[in-house]
């Protein structure tokens, strides 16, 4: 692994931020829809702003010359796939918020997150399998964000706002591209700096996808448009 200068490693905060502002769009536009699943979309969003920030942090501090602090680079799956879960079911139900739901909204995510994680230490400890707990958590972040998009497209066809959707594809198309990027060795300074410049361009896609399908949902009347 290449040292990371300072310049890049503060650049990796840029989409950090972008992704906090597209989350926070995305949960007050759920807390607008039904304010009964508003905390669900906050934890989510949280969960995947802190890994974002541990990953950024960690790089940040190779820049300085601290030490390496393998657990905080390892954070970034862990918090971005139960994140990215129960962003994805605070949407759905949102969406859904004039058809018949379960009583206990969290127990959905919460046993697809538990059984992701379950996998992920039977792999780990009980099959000794190096890294065996990437592979579950990396499925389920990747299916949840997929989720995700897939809803927010239904939301902007919901809202009419169809020439919106390019911008929540931009940020799928990166993350696919950022997964080709990643298995490439050796991993050299160049790379990374592409690396990051499409996770920018991605997570600014995001959100302004995310802030425009907000400012859209409240000009809009409650009920305006079907569930």
């Amino acid at each position: 692994m290449p040292q990371y200068g300072l310049d890049l490693a503060l650049f990796n905060f840029v989409p950090v931020l972008l992704t906090a502002l597209a989350l926070v769009c995305i949960a007050r536009l759920v807390r607008a829809l039904a304010p009964s699943s508003a905390l669900m979309a906050l934890a989510g969003a949280a969960l995947v702003v802190l890994a974002g920030l541990c990953k950024a942090t960690w790089k940040l501090i190779l820049a300085l010359g601290g030490p390496e602090l393998p657990w905080l680079a390892s954070a970034l799956f862990p918090l971005m796939a139960p994140g990215f879960s129960l962003l994805a079911l605070a949407v759905w139900r949102a969406q859904r918020r004039s058809a018949a739901l379960p009583r206990r909204p969290w127990l959905v995510p919460l046993v697809l997150i538990g059984l992701a994680y379950g996998i992920a230490a039977l792999r780990n400890w009980g099959l000794a399998v190096e890294r065996g707990w990437f592979l579950p958590l990396l499925a389920l972040a990747s299916v949840a964000n997929l989720t995700l998009t897939v809803l927010l497209l239904r939301e902007t066809w919901r809202r009419r706002a169809v020439w919106l959707a390019p911008l929540f594809l931009v940020n799928l198309a990166m993350v696919f591209a950022l997964q080709r990027i990643a298995r490439i060795e050796p991993m050299t300074l160049s790379l990374h700096w592409l690396e990051q410049s499409l996770t920018a361009l991605g997570a600014g896609a995001f959100a302004l996808g995310a802030c425009l399908l907000y400012r859209r949902a409240r000009r809009e009347p409650a009920g305006a448009t079907g569930a």
